[in-house]
């Protein structure tokens, strides 16, 4: 498909969509980016509300511990509104049907689907692949793209259970990074109202279009990308695409509620420690970072970002050293949400920014962002 000449450039800012694995709050300051890979932490954090460290017994995520008063998952949704459940999370004045199941073929990973419907049952949703197109998925990507054979558009759909009507709001308001110092800038005001979004987007070389549906569970973007002056046809088939969306209850559910009660009233920690030195004087240097998120049984939520940075040197000239903190800590509610590829934990914080967080289980060890972490009962949490 020619169409899909463009998708290596557009993948890698997929995120800022729908907040699938970045770390940086899709609006505002108050990143916490990873200080050990040169990211920066805005803000101080006061002497007073630096964590204390978990109250010992760090654990990984796979060790259950009877008697830990770990609540435990159930097996039918809480179908409540999610104002009712405390967590803000989802569209429950989504006026788009939730039905029981889905129809249409199953995407899987890795193999072109030809035009029909195809449904995503982990996350609630399925569309029609048009007439003369396919749908693609590959492992580990971050959107299902759609484009015809020997036409020019290519269409993303990037989806998110526990979407609500301000944070699709926010995702759609965000440019897309197309690599290479290239973006995506939405403009215009954002069309459509309620449970249906539109945004035109236009870039150097490129252009599109965004429809944005909220459901009661899910919501999906659709953003379709041709080549500049193609904005009328972007517009009209981001819209067919979207018109053929349905949606019902998350075939995942189970599994995200079980994820929610393993980590209620718990600390994750993670840890990370890098050193070096040599050279005239033998000046060494060292950093240390810590990453805290205390999680609450009633989805509050507190998280601290702690960076010590030291440096010294000894030479017959000048002696001396040089030391430095970072700290960084906000607070809100808590949700874990489920993507087309790894669970997310969401942080919604008390000026509105939505902070995501990849989550993933290797050999029964919970890694976040791709980092090992430990989980023990939290010492400011229950």
């Amino acid at each position: 498909m020619n169409s899909l000449r463009f998708a290596a450039l557009l993948l890698c800012g997929l995120c800022l969509l729908i907040g699938c694995s970045d770390d940086k709050p899709s609006t505002g300051s108050g990143s916490d980016r990873k200080a050990d890979s040169g990211d920066k932490d805005s803000g101080k954090g006061s002497e007073q509300n630096k964590p204390a460290p978990g109250d010992g017994g760090d654990r990984p995520c796979g060790d259950d511990d009877e008697g830990d008063g770990t609540e435990k998952p159930v097996d039918k949704p809480d179908t409540r509104p999610a104002e009712a459940t405390g967590t803000g999370r989802g569209f429950s004045d989504s006026k788009q049907p939730e039905g029981e199941s889905l129809e249409g073929k199953e995407l899987k990973p890795d193999t072109e689907m030809a035009s029909g419907r195809v449904k995503v049952s982990n996350l609630g949703f399925s569309f029609n692949v048009p007439e003369g197109a396919i749908a693609y998925f590959g492992t580990g990507g971050a959107a299902i793209q759609v484009g015809e054979k020997g036409g020019a558009l290519l269409t993303l759909l990037i989806a998110r259970t526990g979407v609500t009507e301000s944070e699709a709001r926010d995702m759609i308001s965000q440019p897309l990074d197309l690599g290479n110092g290239a973006s995506l800038n939405p403009q215009g005001e954002i069309g459509g109202k309620g449970d249906r979004l539109t945004r035109a987007m236009t870039g150097a070389a490129v252009t599109g279009y965004v429809h944005a549906l909220i459901g009661k569970s899910t919501g999906v973007a659709v953003i379709t990308i041709g080549q500049a002056g193609s904005d009328s046809e972007c517009k009209a088939y981001s819209a067919k695409v979207a018109d053929s969306i349905k949606f019902a209850r998350p075939g995942g559910e189970k599994d995200r509620l079980k994820y929610e009660a393993d980590l209620k009233g718990k600390q994750v920690h993670v840890f990370k420690y890098k050193s070096g030195g040599g050279g005239y004087g033998g000046a060494s240097w060292s950093s240390e970072t810590n990453k805290y998120w205390h999680l609450g049984s009633d989805h509050s939520y507190e998280y601290f970002y702690q960076h010590t940075g030291a440096s010294s040197f000894d030479n017959p000239d000048v002696r001396g050293g040089h030391a430095a903190d970072t700290n960084n800590d906000h607070q809100g509610s808590w949700s874990i949400e489920l993507t087309l590829t790894l669970p997310v934990l969401v942080l919604r914080d008390s000026k509105g920014e939505i902070h995501t967080h990849t989550l993933d289980l290797i050999q029964g060890r919970l890694h976040i962002d791709g980092d090992e972490a430990t989980v023990g009962q939290s010492s400011r949490k229950r």
